[in-house]
């Protein structure tokens, strides 16, 4: 973050260093600090806490002024001055891809270093040194450029993030970003946990490169969608604090949001919404007084809060949907209640599942087997339908929407016991059904995307394999013997089937612990399988052919094509050593200790924030840079990762000599 000409409010720090002198130092970076409360500021620094609904006069929190926590504004001090934005050139791509290793240092010593632009630059100077790395091991090359990063201000992170004082908890709920590169992960220990931590992986390298902490959990047990990208991938939108909906900056410093909206009059259980395409607003469903429930709030203008029966308002007023349901809808949807004239009394729509169209015109959702699109702005509800019965031995199969907005499938069962189900597929413009309905077993259904044409893979119970279904009528099954966790169970974590993004391959979990990755051209092909950890429930299929691995504390990276694994992560785990310092505890002038776990019987400690003069201090066993390396990664912009074995970590063995570090 460049403070230069902003006005920022200082809290009282609750660090060692002292006001004034952290005051200094924004001054010398060109920020003027301004009183709380005398104007407006552009940014609120230190201070522990800083997103509550528990502050309630925290204005600035209300106001979606961002706010960093102590440690991100000591981040910001430590950081050397960043350029990389005037357009200059750092080096000539082309001529780094073709260098031999001699010519590849002396590019890197000549390189424009003040006009490195991490994300134009950073992927491929990292391809190439990993190539040369491949046949030469780690050279000259490897060690200038991480030297230069680090004093750009690459910061060492590792991925056993959590709250202050509390436990990271199990993964609630994940999504893969829309360009396929970062999955974003909520984590919280919802019996124990006053907080949550959002994290972004990048997939090529199997490593953490962010964290947010935010107050109040992360998502809710069992429910999906509470993890949502924007369609650029630049802001994400996390359902939190119970039943509230917020929206962060994945790669920013900020702890708090752009804005958030608490509108659900305190639901116990997370808000259904969908976020709009361009991340400043979502559709979240409510009680309204009109027919299709539901608001659109801003989630870029500070704290919204609504209760419609109470006409309360703070903040942005939300625009409620007022288009009644269209009389011909009416009669398919029949009445929600009946009057006690036997009439009908009153029609009304709520969405259990919902999407926000990629043009932005419209919301896709359900409600059991009914499925319906409503037109924004207003609310009308454009069409209506219902798909047979979707319930299959008590257990309710959502339909599925085509990543493409076209289509919406679901699989009714039959009539009655013992006939087979029927598969049906809706034109998702007008509600039409496209051809005839076929025989199919029911299933989860999973849409992939082949070129401009969708794909749809039904993972059958009872390791009853996978149909796929192809728009120009093609199917064909697959014999896997999948898991028996196929997501039936309202179980968000439950994923067991992956489209690659061409949608030539799949990848399938199966009843043994493993992943079948397959090929689906014009003659299926199995081409492997890859071992999972164990409780594995979800595998998600990103871009460069990189697998997520998910479990409840388990996360591995691994590609599908070779099964070499990038990352490999066991989170929540306790080591049996004690740790020398508790949590908040400081080393020093700015830095606290940031303990983790790096085998059963070892605990590791870094400096946080881990930049400046801590940049690659480690408190760790000697001789375990293997195991360091396979951890530990400093990360650029928060949005990329860089291989500690390029560089030199500075291993300390106690507390004692990493001070003395800092200090010299």
């Amino acid at each position: 973050m460049n403070l230069k000409g902003k006005k920022v409010v200082l809290a009282e720090p609750e660090g060692p260093v002292a006001r004034e002198e952290l005051a200094q130092r924004l001054a010398e970076l060109g920020a003027q600090v301004v009183a709380a409360g005398s104007e407006r500021p552009d940014v609120v620094l230190a201070g522990e806490v800083v997103f509550s609904v528990r502050l309630p006069d925290l204005e600035e929190q209300k106001l979606g002024v961002p706010i960093l926590p102590e440690a991100e504004l000591y981040e910001v001090l430590l950081r050397a001055e960043q350029a990389g934005d005037s357009g200059a050139a750092f080096v000539d791509h082309d001529a780094l891809a073709a260098a031999d290793p001699a010519e590849v240092l002396g590019l890197l010593q000549e390189a424009d270093w003040a006009a490195f632009a991490p994300e134009r630059d950073l992927p491929p100077l990292r391809e190439k040194l990993v190539a040369l790395e491949r046949e030469h091991g780690v050279t000259q090359a490897h060690r200038l450029a991480t030297e230069r990063l680090v004093a750009r201000g690459a910061r060492l992170r590792h991925p056993h993030a959590h709250p202050a004082y509390e436990a990271g908890g199990s993964f609630i709920d994940f999504e893969l970003s829309p360009c396929g590169r970062h999955l974003a992960t909520g984590r919280w220990d919802m019996m124990d946990a006053e907080a949550g931590v959002l994290q972004i992986w990048e997939l090529s390298t199997g490593r953490a490169v962010n964290e947010i902490v935010i107050d109040g959990g992360v998502g809710w047990s069992g429910d999906r969608d509470t993890v949502q990208w924007s369609a650029d991938g630049t802001r994400l939108a996390v359902g939190f604090c119970t039943n509230q909906v917020g929206v962060w900056d994945p790669f920013g410093q900020s702890r708090n949001p752009f804005g958030c909206a608490d509108v659900t009059d305190g639901n116990d259980s997370s808000a259904t919404f969908a976020l709009a395409p361009d991340g400043r607003r979502a559709y979240i469903s409510m009680r309204t007084g009109h027919e299709v429930m539901g608001c659109l709030a801003a989630l870029d203008q500070g704290e919204v809060v609504y209760a419609h029966q109470f006409q309360h308002v703070e903040g942005t007023q939300p625009e409620l949907l007022p288009e009644p349901i269209p009389e011909e809808i009416k009669q398919l949807r029949g009445p929600s209640q009946i009057g006690r004239d036997g009439e009908p009394d009153r029609y009304e729509w709520f969405f259990d599942r919902v999407r926000w169209s990629r043009d932005g015109t419209r919301l896709l959702g359900d409600s059991g087997p009914a499925v319906c699109a409503v037109d924004l702005p207003g609310g009308r509800m454009r069409w209506f339908a219902r798909i047979g019965d979707t319930h299959w031995n008590g257990l309710s199969m959502p339909v599925a929407w085509s990543p493409d907005d076209r289509l919406v499938a679901a699989v009714a069962r039959g009539e009655s016991r013992g006939e087979p189900g029927t598969l049906t597929v809706l034109d998702a413009r007008t509600g039409d059904q496209i051809g005839e309905s076929v025989e199919q077993a029911p299933g989860m259904l999973h849409w992939g995307m082949r070129g401009d044409a969708a794909r749809l893979a039904i993972v059958l119970p009872d390791g009853g394999g996978v149909d796929v279904h192809d728009e120009d009528g093609r199917r064909c099954h697959l014999d896997i013997d999948v898991t028996e966790q196929i997501g039936m169970h309202e179980n968000g974590m439950e994923r067991p089937w992956a489209w690659d993004p061409a949608g030539d391959h799949g990848a399938c979990l199966t009843a043994d612990g493993q992943i079948d990755v397959w090929s689906l051209g014009d003659e299926p092909a199995h081409l492997r399988s890859i071992d999972a950890p164990e409780e594995t429930t979800a595998v998600l299929w990103g871009a460069d052919g990189v697998l997520a691995v998910i479990g409840e504390n388990t996360l591995r990276f691994v590609r599908a094509f070779t099964g070499e694994v990038l990352g490999d992560f066991q989170l929540g785990q306790e080591s049996g050593e004690e740790r020398e310092a508790e949590e908040g505890d400081f080393l020093g002038d700015m830095f606290q200790e940031d303990s983790f776990p790096l085998d059963e019987s070892t605990w590791c400690t870094i400096a946080k924030p881990a930049v400046g003069p801590a940049a690659s201090l480690v408190i760790a066993p000697q001789d375990r840079d293997a195991d360091l390396d396979a951890v530990l990664a400093w990360t650029v912009d928060r949005r990329f990762a860089w291989p500690v074995r390029w560089g030199v970590l500075d291993i300390v063995e106690d507390f004692d000599a990493a001070e003395a570090a800092l200090q010299g």
